[in-house]
Order: C-alpha cells, then structure tokens, then sequence
C-alpha cells in the first residue's frame, strides 16, 4: 500500500510579472484587497479585528516624550505611526515603512506606508531582489476616480542603514535631491515573504457570513413571503412589460402591485374591485423549505470559526458568555489576550528600536509598547492591592532614583494611566 498526499490549494499564487516588474500577491495580485473587502463586510470578523488591533497598539509606548514625538514632515507623531503599524499587523500579518536619511547617514523621518500598496520586486536571474513597488491601487478598484497607470509604480529600496549601501543608492540617483530613501518590510512569514493574516483560513467563512446577512436582508426586503407569479386576465393578453405599451395601458392591478412592493409596505392592504369571477387574480407560490434553523446553526458556527481563528474571548467582543461582564472574567480575558497578542507588539517594537538606532538625535531607544488593561473605577490602591502599594510607596520613597526614572518604573510595574501618574508623580 503505497501514501499517497492529497494535492493541497495554495493560499496565496506567486509569480513574477515583468510587464510591472513585481511579484504577485495573489492570483489577480490583489490578496491584501480580498482580505480588507471580505474583512470589512463581516460582522464577527471585523469586531474580531478591532479587537486584535487594539490589544496589539496596546496602551502607547513606556516612554511618553518618544510617543509624542512628531517624526515627519506631515507633523504625524510615533504614537500614530505605531498605531498604524499595528492595524497593518493586524489586519495582514505585516507592515511597512518608509524612512528617510541625511547626508550624514541618519535617519530623520519615519512614514507609514499603507501595506497593501507595497509588492516586491520581480525576482532577477539568480533569485534575488532589494526593492519594493508602491502603487496606490494594485488592486485596480478606483479606476473610475483614477486611471491606472504603469509609470504610478515606484521602485524604493528596502531598509539597509549601511552608509556604503545608502551612498551608492544616492549616486545612483543622482544625488540627495532624488533619493527616495528606503522601506523596513516586515512579513510575519519571514523575510522577504509575503505573509498571510491569521485569519486566513476563515476567510471563506468570513464571506459566507455575508451571504447570509444577504439573504436575510432580502427576506426582510420582501417582506418574509414566498416568491409566486400572479397570473392576471386580460382581455388583450397583453402584459405591462411589453415594448410600446405606455403608463395609461397599465391595468389598475399592475399599478397597485408596482406600489405594494418591498419592506415598508409590509402588511397593508391591497383593494381590487372586479366585475366577475374570471377576472380574479390568481397567485401561484414557488413554495421552498424554510431554512431558518440551518442558517442559525450555520451562523453560529461561523461565528465561534471566526472567533477561534483570532484565539479570542467572546467576552472582549461584547458576546455575553453566561456570566454577563464580571470584573474578574474581564481581567482575565485581558490577561490572556495580552499574552496572546504579546509577540506581535514584540515585533514591532524590534522593528522600531532597530530603526530608532540610526535616529539623526539623541532618542531613547528603549521603547517597549504597554499592554491594555482592564480598569474599572477603581483606585490605584484598589487594583494593586496591599502588597502592590507597599512595594508602590518603597519606589516613591527612594531618593537615589530620579523623577523621570521612577515615572517610568512606575507605569510600568503598576500599569497607571498619565492622570494617576502625574497625580503621583509629577512630571
């Protein structure tokens, strides 16, 4: 008996296309587009990545004059940066951006980019390649605000802060004036690669969810009645629809059924006056079964798919689980979502502190992104109990540690916000 392995779909085809000198991102090079439209038209899913978002952008960065810090000439600050990132992480498994250096080889200007506008470039013989192609619309979904043009693509290299490397990329150019600076791409899949969300594998679900929300819309729409014909008498075995027929040829029955459509005419009456039984209307019903419970079934298991694939509480979602919103159930979700989501801040932040290394002026390159906790209204003394505001007090109390250190230490240790540090410690 010989195994045999089953022939398994790829999730994502790659293909270099030298027309546009990139690779594809999908078949019709528009995966990123697929999975934002199928994203934003599910309910369970599109809740599941808010959520996902948020716990990955965390509470800010430890340090507060860095994540207020404007790092680009569009005024935008490293809080709204991370915050980008993160969405980006969330949503396909990767984010990309976009610094620019001086002459002196320092980097002195951060910018997101929009991760799916970004390709690679196409493969060159020996299998290799070091720039990125930006386009605004891959996906060709704004033709008709925008004409897709080939010379819209811009090829930027990918981050290498080496200043040998950076000065042959400027000569290249021509010179500072046209350097376009470089790109950090990082894929959750490994360098270099494109990565998938993971929710991919309940995309299809996703879209399923749709169909359904569909369905039932056009149930409520037509006002939950079977569809049916209704054969009408004529004498001149004429209908309505037929060409050359104008309004004044339309019988009074057409006219008022044209005017009893659609949901908001849900239960009113219709009056018809007729002059003998052979003119009565006669409605035939194209009956079908009624698949409200399979739809429930089938909804319900969407839902907890979709749920899963995001390894999620359904409590974080708004979906009360048997014990309404308990404190203790929240914190615990928090808990555990925070751990789940804990390597994706710790790649970003790799990603950040890597690049803050290279930044034109002295800047703390310690950034580390605080996880989000669940604060009721509580006190300080109240959430971290006894033993926390002894261990509190010991910190405050110590003079041979500095203002801007114990801030730190303290929001980190204590997870205070900025108005109950600041009424602790001022800054």
């Amino acid at each position: 008996m010989k195994a045999k392995v089953l022939k398994k779909d790829k999730r994502i085809d790659l293909k270099n296309d030298r027309s546009l000198g990139i690779q594809h991102y999908g078949e019709q090079n528009d995966y990123p587009q697929e999975v934002m439209e199928i994203l934003n038209a599910s309910c369970t899913g599109l809740s599941c990545f808010n959520v996902y978002a948020k716990f990955i952008s965390g509470r800010g960065a430890t340090d507060d004059s860095l994540y207020k810090k404007v790092v680009n000439k569009k005024g935008q600050t490293f809080d709204y940066i991370e915050d980008q990132t993160s969405r980006d992480m969330a949503q396909f498994g990767g984010f990309c951006l976009h610094v620019n250096y001086n002459a002196n080889f320092k980097i002195i200007e951060i910018q997101y980019v929009p991760f799916e506008t970004v390709r690679f470039e196409r493969l060159d013989e020996s299998g290799q390649f070091d720039r990125v192609a930006i386009h605004p619309d891959w996906g060709k979904r704004f033709t008709q605000l925008r004409k897709w043009k080939k010379e819209d693509i811009e090829f930027i290299h990918l981050f290498n802060p080496d200043p040998e490397v950076i000065q042959q990329q400027v000569d290249a150019a021509g010179g500072w004036s046209g350097y376009k600076g470089q790109v950090y791409y990082f894929s959750s899949a490994g360098e270099k690669t494109y990565p998938l969300p993971i929710f991919d594998s309940v995309l299809t679900d996703m879209n399923t969810e749709e169909g359904i929300s569909n369905v039932n819309n056009r149930n409520a729409r037509n006002n939950f009645l079977t569809a049916g014909m209704l054969i009408d008498k004529v004498s001149d075995n004429k209908s309505a629809a037929e060409e050359g027929r104008n309004s004044d040829d339309i019988t009074d029955t057409e006219k008022a059924l044209m005017e009893f459509q659609g949901d908001e005419k849900a239960l009113k009456m219709i009056y018809i006056q007729i002059e003998n039984d052979d003119e009565k209307p006669e409605f035939v019903s194209f009956k079908g079964e009624n698949y409200d419970k399979e739809f429930t079934v089938t909804n319900q298991t969407i839902e907890q798919k979709i749920g899963k694939s995001f390894s999620q509480p359904p409590i974080l979602r708004a979906e009360n689980v048997g014990a309404n919103f308990g404190a203790d159930l929240m914190k615990n979700a928090y808990d555990f979502y925070n751990s789940v989501t804990e390597n994706e801040r710790m790649s970003i932040e790799r990603v950040f502190i890597e690049i803050l290394k290279y930044w034109f002026e002295p800047i703390t390159v310690e950034f580390a992104i605080l996880p989000l906790s669940y604060q009721m209204k509580m006190t300080v003394s109240e959430r971290i109990g006894e033993k926390g505001m002894e261990h509190l007090m010991k910190i405050l109390e110590k003079e041979d540690i500095n203002t801007e250190a114990k801030r730190k230490m303290v929001k980190v240790l204590f997870g205070l916000n900025d108005d109950e540090l600041n009424d602790l410690i001022p800054g």
